[in-house]
Parts: C-alpha cells; structure tokens; sequence
C-alpha cells in the first residue's frame, strides 16, 4: 500500500522526507568522505565542494521544506539504522551453503559500507595470487576490484530498504561471490532486458544520483 500511494505521488521511497530527523543528527565525516570522493570524480563543481554541509544538503537536493530526506539519513546520519532498520551489509565466508566459517556485520553511512566492505573482502575475505616480475612482487586477485565494487554498489543503491531489518549479503565461497539483496526487478523489466542492457532504472533514484 505504502509503494502504490508514492507512486500515485510521484514520489519514490528515498525522496520521503523524515520529520524527525535534523541537522544535529547528521555525520560531518560521512559529509568528508563525500567531499573527497566527489573531488576524485571531478562530477561536481570543485566550488560547490567549499560550501557548508547545510548548503550541499540543499544543492544535493535532500531537503523537502523544513525536512530532511530518507536518502539524506542513510547517506549522512551518524545512525542511520536509527531511521532504517536492515541499512547494513553483511559479510560470510562459507565453505558450504550451510556451513559458515566467519563473518563480518558493516553498518554507517553508505559510503563507509562500500569502502569497509572493499576493504575486508580484499584483505581478510580473498586469498591474493602472488607472482614475481624480477625482483617485484605482484599480487592479483581471483576477481577485478573494479568489477566488485561496481556489483556491490548496485546492491546498495538498488536495494529495498523499505523492507525493514533486511541486509545487503556477501557470501564468499572457495569458487565464487555472491551478493544478494532483497530487491525484485521494477516493473516489466526481465533478466533478458538486463543482458542486452541499455536500460536503467533506479529504485533509490536519489541515492542512486547521489553516489
């Protein structure tokens, strides 16, 4: 009920605005690691950068009236599982369907989830190929970080984060990663629509935006 009447509003999930949430909730280090990623991409006006953390709010267009949006919380907010339960990513090395070794649980902002998740499945989840090139050593993964990253930031900008207490996962076995989240396709879009490719479309149209 709650999906059919925003989309009677024109409206997705993430642009709902939060009554109870302000500026005094919001990170200024999730407003940092914005900053620093935005400058490497060279996407934004170097300028709007320099402006204070009230001024992006504003420009990034998460601000309804006198609120903050859904997408603002789980992008800035010190707690964001405060205001959405389940926004978080969880992490198992398994040796079998059924058989768990160990496991990691990643909260924060969105962006602090994909860099700590980038960071343990590189050094603590996958085993580097250690090969020599005269005296330097190389080390290669079994999988392209940039492919990984991409797959993982598909799982978070199109996850359903209405479905409370429902994690993004990331199983490691000895012969492939899977990342799962609980999103089903939107609309008429099928699995062959995905392989020809050309279409996109966004669940999270403001997070989506945002990263």
């Amino acid at each position: 009920l709650d999906k059919f009447l925003l989309r009677k509003q024109g409206k997705t999930w993430d642009s709902v605005p939060v009554p109870y949430f302000g500026a005094t909730d919001l990170d200024p280090y999730a407003f940092k690691l914005f900053r620093e990623k935005a400058e490497k991409k060279r996407r934004i006006d170097p300028e709007l950068l320099k402006e204070n953390d009230d001024v992006l709010i504003n420009k990034l267009r998460l601000r309804e009236g006198d609120y903050l949006k859904r997408a603002a919380a789980l992008l800035f907010a010190k707690e964001p599982m405060k205001y959405v339960m389940g926004s978080m990513i969880k992490i198992g090395y398994f040796k079998s369907n059924t058989e768990l070794i160990y496991q990691d649980v990643i909260e924060g902002n969105l962006f602090e989830q994909v860099d700590k998740v980038m960071e343990l499945i590189f050094t603590k989840y996958l085993s580097a190929f250690i090969t020599y090139e005269g005296i330097q050593r190389v080390e290669s993964f079994p999988i392209s970080e940039l492919a990984f990253r991409e797959a993982l930031i598909n799982a978070v900008v199109h996850t359903d984060y209405s479905i409370s207490g429902t994690p993004i996962t990331v199983s490691i076995f000895d012969d492939r990663i899977e990342i799962e989240n609980n999103a089903v396709l939107l609309g008429a879009l099928t699995l062959e629509d995905l392989k020809v490719g050309g279409i996109s479309k966004l669940r999270n149209p403001v997070i989506g935006r945002i990263f």
